[in-house]
């Protein structure tokens, strides 16, 4: 498979060196290298007049949809102990959330601000600790929130949790699971989008 991105667009996909043209047909073949592909990637450059133009799909929304309707292995979700914050700019993120990501992220989102796992998420907002779980993994692909190891402790009183300011270190590529290193590899290439 060879997909062709640029400036976080991607731009065509072949597959056995036959171009994919159909926009929905693309999102139907990225759905299944999601769901079971293994393999290695590779990412070269190539010069912008290079690059084959077939259409023009916003990167970041194509994977925040195909997270949402993907089937997540219980081996990829976060432990229920994994407290994540929000990052700076989540709220300008929003309107490009798939919908019913939207209406998760308003109900969790005060939480998140200052710092929350899927233990307590799955407290405050009512839901088993496996949904929980599930919105933490989809929130996190989306760009909207990412984890932090705890510096402190909450105090009975309930003052709020500080936070070391480094990001908890990503799993070892030969541990973490296809679609995350595959996530992670296109992130690296789009700039973060």
């Amino acid at each position: 498979m060879e997909l062709h991105l640029h400036r976080g667009e991607l731009r065509a996909l072949f597959v056995d060196g036959f171009p994919v043209r159909e926009a929905l047909r693309v999102q139907d073949i990225l759905r299944q290298l999601m769901n079971g592909a293994t393999g290695t990637y590779e990412f070269e450059a190539m010069a912008p007049g290079e690059l084959t133009t077939h259409f023009s799909l916003p990167l970041a929304q194509v994977l925040r949809s195909l997270v949402q309707d993907a089937h997540i292995d219980e081996s990829q979700l976060p432990h229920e102990s994994t407290r994540f914050v929000t990052v700076p700019d989540a709220e300008s993120q929003v309107p490009s959330l798939p919908v019913a990501l939207q209406g998760a992220w308003r109900s969790v989102a005060p939480l998140l601000s200052r710092g929350g796992s899927a233990t307590e998420l799955a407290q405050t907002a009512f839901i088993s600790l496996d949904e929980a779980r599930l919105m933490l993994f989809r929130l996190r692909a989306a760009g909207m929130v990412t984890p932090y190891r705890a510096a402190g402790v909450v105090s009975p009183a309930g003052s709020p949790v500080q936070f070391e300011s480094q990001v908890a270190a990503a799993a070892e590529p030969e541990k973490a699971g296809p679609v995350r290193r595959f996530l992670n590899a296109l992130r690296r290439l789009t700039g973060g989008a």
